[in-house]
Formats: C-alpha cells, structure tokens, sequence
C-alpha cells in the first residue's frame, strides 16, 4: 500500500503561492527459497535463500507537483536491494534502479536521469513472466541489451491514442559524442482486449577514452490479447552486433486468473544465435508460475523453470548473461525450483 504524504507544512513555509504537491513511499520485499541444479560448469546444485523471481526488492519515492495552467513537476528515487542479506542492489548505488526529475503538460512529459529503457519498458508489457522475471534463466533477454541509462533524456507523449517515447541517454565521454550513448523509440497501442507495441534501441559501447567499441542495437514487437480469465503474450526480439553476431529471441506464454487469489502463469523463450563465423546455436527455457495472493499487498508463489541449450549456444551467446554456465562445459540443462513471498506496500 503506497503511503502519500502531503506537504503542507512546506508549502507554509514558503509562502502560499506554491501549489499543492505530494510525496509517495512505496516499495516491494520479494524473497525466495531457490533449488537449483547444474549451478556451474562443472555441476553441483545450490540451494539458497535469494532475492524474488517475481521482482526485484525495492523502495523509493515519487513526487508530483501541480505548477498551474496544466504544467507539472515530477520526479522518482528508486533503490534496489537484496532482502536475503541486506545489501545494496544494482552495484551499491544510492538509487540505482530510477533516479529521475522533469516536467509535463499538455506538450508531453520531458524527465532527465537514471532511467529505464525502452528496451526494458517494452518487455514490462509483453513479457508473462509477471512483466520481466527477476530470475536470471528466464529473464536472460536483459543481457541482450542496455535497460537503464544513465544522462538520459526521456519524452513521453500520447499522439493519437498511440503512447510513444523517445530517449537519448549522454555517454559523458571527453572526446567523443557516440561513446557510451543510447538512443531509442517505443510505441504501444490499446483496442479493447488487445495491445501492441514495438520498440527499438541502439547503444554505442562506452570506453575509458574516446574510442568507440562498437555498438549493440535491439529492434522488438510484442502483442498481448485478454479474454475471459486469461491473456496470451507474444514477443520477437532481434537483436545485432556491430562485429556481426546476432540473436533473435521469441516468446509466448499466458496469465490465467483460476480465481480472484490464484493465478497461473507461464512462459516459453527460444534463442536463436549466429557468431560472426556464421556459428549457429540455439537455447530454450521453459517457466511456470502459481501465485497465491493472502491479500492487496501479500502473496506466496512458487516458481519453476528448465533452460536447455546445444554445444554451439555456449561459443555463440552474444553475451555471457545469456549463456548459462558462462564458461566451456559439457553440461546442457539447468533447472530452477523457488518457494517464495511477495509485499508490496
């Protein structure tokens, strides 16, 4: 449950001209019990007490105040960290997961900071996975690409009952203006039962000096369709190397509401990859999801998942987040069990 707090006692201190604003804490404790197996590249099962598999832990703020004539501010703190153990998530920073401010108004919605991508805002639509899994095995597709950038710059505008998005995220490299730089589009569109949307990013490598490394960019479409108790997704994703690797990932899956408290979920993900040999591997992960909500803000779940990849998967992942073991092995499976609780509040 978000707790709003109005700020009055500010706005008489400084005067009465200043319009009505408001402060939101709200956050998300997510921890489970994990088993898993074939946990390295050399075997071995793990079983732990880890951070969720329906999302990430979390808590922040949101501000919003009303300036007249329509315009607004706005601005989001969000921090990141793992309930199992305490610590910070997102490499220790204050705010690592959003940390943003800006405007709106009838011209749009202009924000600038630490902001989520459009690759990753388009997945939290057209993923079933709960809108992005935060296990590694079944949300691996974020290895593919950069899903928040720092020094961005994000516009946001309903045009015709399309809501579209643009972001150029700053390399803040001396010496070069490509460095380090995001730029990317998205546009989704609701008829009744139905959204679709597509998305599309390129981010240039950043380096310690002006030289460029190269470039990764991901193109996307996704649709999800409702009816009755349940709601099918689809999702294509392409993505490409400036060195001439590619992956293309697709994904089905479904939400079925069994009752007001209990709800299925499940998910399949096939990737297919090409080295710039010309290489072909490919890997497929299968994810089932029963939640049980105890209330608004409290549920349990349980969570399972098998990831199968051949021999050429490993030497062609374009990324090591993708590979499951992320080293050479013989090994070709990997399962996951999570027993776990979620609050929201």
């Amino acid at each position: 449950m978000k707790k709003t707090f109005l700020m009055t006692a500010l706005a008489m201190s400084m005067g009465s001209a200043f319009a009505q604003s408001s402060v939101t804490l709200y956050g998300v404790i997510d921890t489970a019990y994990q088993h898993q197996t074939n946990a390295t590249a050399t075997g071995g099962t793990l079983n732990a007490v880890t951070s969720g598999s329906i999302s990430g832990s979390r808590y922040g703020f949101k501000g919003k105040e009303d300036l007249g004539g329509g315009l607004y501010s706005l601005f989001t703190l969000e921090a990141g960290f793992n309930p199992n153990d305490g610590s910070r998530g997102q490499g220790g920073l204050a705010f690592g997961r959003q940390a943003f401010v800006g405007l709106g108004g009838d011209f749009g919605q202009l924000t600038v900071g630490r902001q989520y991508t459009p690759l990753f805002e388009h997945y939290g639509n057209f993923d079933p996975l709960w809108g992005i899994s935060n296990v590694n095995e079944s949300g691996f597709y974020l290895a593919y690409g950069t899903f928040r950038q720092n020094n961005a710059v994000r516009y946001a505008k309903n045009i015709a009952g399309v809501n579209f998005a643009a972001m150029h995220g700053f390399g803040n490299v001396s010496g070069s203006t490509s460095a380090g730089q995001l730029n990317g589009l998205q546009a989704n569109y609701t008829a009744g039962p139905l959204l679709v949307g597509a998305a599309y990013q390129k981010f240039d490598v950043n380096a310690s000096s002006s030289t460029n490394l190269g470039s990764t960019s991901n193109a996307m479409i996704g649709a999800n369709y409702g009816f009755g108790p349940a709601r099918v997704f689809f999702n294509y994703m392409d993505t490409k190397l400036s060195t001439g690797a590619k992956s293309d990932i697709a994904t089905l899956g479904v939400n079925y509401e069994v009752t007001p408290l209990v709800g299925l979920v499940g998910a399949y993900y096939n990737d297919k990859t090409k080295s710039t040999t010309n290489v072909s591997g490919s890997r497929n992960t299968l994810a089932l999801g029963l939640t049980y909500s105890l209330s608004k803000r409290t549920m349990v779940y349980t969570y399972v998942d098998r990831s199968k990849q051949n021999s050429g998967y490993s030497a062609t992942a374009i990324s090591a987040g993708s590979d499951l073991f992320g080293a050479p092995t013989t090994l070709t499976t990997r399962s996951n069990l999570m027993v776990g609780v979620r609050h929201a509040f």
